[in-house]
């Protein structure tokens, strides 16, 4: 048996419908050539464009913490869907920056953003951590623990990477927020897969000893060309859906290169693939709502689509979730 089968979880369905969703990034653009610029002399821009598809990333001032880009995507959340922030009885935060060790950066949300109302906690699983946290939220949904969910991605990254390293390129910026209710649609199943192997922590971490990430960039490659494929076959097969029933891809925004390595072990068209990161790279737990947020704004994610999302992760970590869009 492997190890993707030891350490799986499927989450049993539930039905649910997003109700709102909103973004923030800070306004400071980083360009790759400021970074050759100002950090690092040897870096060819040409390349990143090209292989990573990243052209630039926000990078938040020394006195914006994770919390409040955060707080500022859940009002904009609250501010689309029309209702107050008294009304949200769960607030599930992903952030692998968060704002101090200790209290949970959600606490912190909870009262920039006025959810007075609702239990508040952090979930931490880097890039996958907004997809493990509206997994944890489904859950308090079906149960009746919870009537209405703020789940948020938030990550400054800037703040623990190393300009001057080749690395520094893949990452930025940036929050996003969703909001949850339970949908008395039957056919508003939200289902996933989710996945973790502790034997990969140190593909990507931050050691006790150290204040920046350490990536092996070709050992979380190969960890995610494993996990999401895999991943992506059991959510699918458990629905009785094929790649051809999915409408649209809500990735976690990695790199160019390897969303379009999981397009052809998946199956599923390229095409299909909203993209962000030439904008805001890879913004870790923030990747999957922003770019969520966006394809609703400019029409990709449309009523009754079949939304596929999928990330990887520090851990490490994974996971693939469909829903379908009401």
């Amino acid at each position: 048996m492997s190890l993707i089968e030891h350490k799986s979880f499927a989450l049993t369905q539930t039905c649910i419908r997003v109700i709102g969703t909103g973004m923030d990034v800070p306004e400071n653009v980083l360009t790759n050539d400021d970074i050759r610029t100002k950090y690092n002399t040897d870096l060819d821009c040409a390349w990143v464009n090209r292989k990573l598809g990243i052209t630039e990333r926000r990078v938040s001032q020394p006195d914006v913490m994770t919390s409040d880009l955060a707080a500022a995507a859940a009002r904009n959340a609250l501010k689309q869907a029309g209702i107050s922030g008294e009304s949200i009885d769960l607030l599930i935060v992903a952030t692998a920056t968060p704002d101090r060790q200790a209290p949970a950066t959600a606490c912190f949300v909870q009262q920039k953003a006025g959810l007075h109302n609702a239990i508040s906690f952090d979930v931490s699983a880097v890039c996958s951590g907004f997809l493990y946290a509206m997994t944890v939220a489904s859950s308090f949904l079906r149960s009746g623990q919870a009537k209405r969910a703020m789940v948020v991605g938030a990550d400054t990254f800037s703040r623990i990477t190393d300009w001057s390293r080749m690395d520094a390129v893949f990452f930025g910026d940036g929050a996003g927020a969703a909001i949850l209710e339970a949908s008395p649609q039957r056919d508003a199943v939200f289902d996933a897969e989710l996945y973790s192997n502790g034997q990969e922590a140190d593909a990507f971490t931050v050691y006790p000893d150290q204040t920046t990430f350490s990536m092996k960039a070709g050992d979380v490659l190969k960890a995610a060309l494993t996990a999401i494929p895999q991943c992506a076959e059991r959510v699918l097969a458990r629905n009785g859906l094929a790649v051809e029933d999915i409408d649209v891809v809500v990735p976690h925004q990695p790199s160019i290169n390897l969303l379009q390595k999981i397009s052809e072990k998946t199956g599923i068209g390229f095409e299909k693939f909203c993209l962000n990161m030439d904008r805001y790279a890879n913004t870790a737990g923030a990747t999957i709502p922003i770019i969520l947020h966006e394809s609703i704004e400019n029409g990709r994610v449309k009523k009754d689509d079949l939304v596929f999302f999928a990330a990887a992760g520090a851990g490490f970590t994974a996971g693939a979730a469909v829903l379908r869009w009401n």
